[in-house]
């Protein structure tokens, strides 16, 4: 159908008409590479797998000498560290390590940790709140009065994160994937795409909100 999917799917695609059984999912067989196994069936066949290369979130910190640097951390690897009762979002690097060292840990586990003598500043992940591009004097000012139409207009969600490339939609838009291609919706500020240094330029301030709208946290 050339790609149609509406005229490929109008009509229902029967596993068996006779008894009214129809087809409603697929299994496809990929070429991915990147991938662990996490299921295995009654006959030790691999079945169930994960991707290992989508982030799980980025992590910002500071060295003693107020350096900023970013270290990824993939699902699998979030997964690898409660396995082994670590923290899934390091806070201080030093704590962590100082907890290894009394474990046995393979060497490419180890390879994938932020280096020691780090303490975290932020974390990102997909569908999180950061407030952007409000100066520190006006957003706690905001927070005081409780004045949300002043914080809503900086408020943005974490859209996707890789290392260095960090994209964030305003909360209040709904066009997702379509809002790149319009023209002019990055220079009016509808979402951001950001390098660790821009995004440290925007004064970010990272918060949690509730279900009715109530600023609940600040920070991490």
């Amino acid at each position: 159908h050339k790609g149609k999917e509406k005229e490929a799917f109008k009509t229902t695609l029967w596993f068996n008409e006779a008894k009214q059984i129809p087809i409603k999912t697929v299994r496809l067989f990929t070429k991915l590479t990147a991938v662990q196994a996490i299921k295995k069936d009654k006959d030790g066949k691999e079945i169930g797998f994960a991707l290992t290369k989508n982030n799980h979130h980025i992590a910002i910190y500071k060295d003693a000498e107020n350096n900023y640097s970013q270290h990824g951390c993939t699902f699998w690897h979030a997964l690898e560290r409660k396995k082994n009762n670590l923290q899934v979002i390091v806070q201080n690097t030093s704590d962590v390590w100082n907890t290894i060292g009394v474990k046995e840990l393979h060497q490419s586990f180890l390879e994938k940790l932020p280096t020691d003598n780090l303490q975290l500043q932020y974390s990102l992940q997909q569908n999180e709140m950061y407030v952007l591009g409000m100066s520190k004097e006006d957003f706690y000012a905001a927070i005081k009065l409780n004045d949300k139409k002043a914080i809503s207009k900086y408020l943005y969600l974490v859209w996707s994160i890789g290392e260095g490339d960090y994209w964030f939609r305003h909360h209040l838009e709904t066009k997702n994937s379509d809002l790149k291609k319009l023209v002019g919706a990055k220079e009016s500020k509808r979402y951001y795409r950001l390098s660790l240094k821009g995004f440290l330029d925007l004064n970010p301030q990272k918060i949690r909100i509730n279900a009715i709208g109530e600023i609940t946290k600040i920070g991490e």
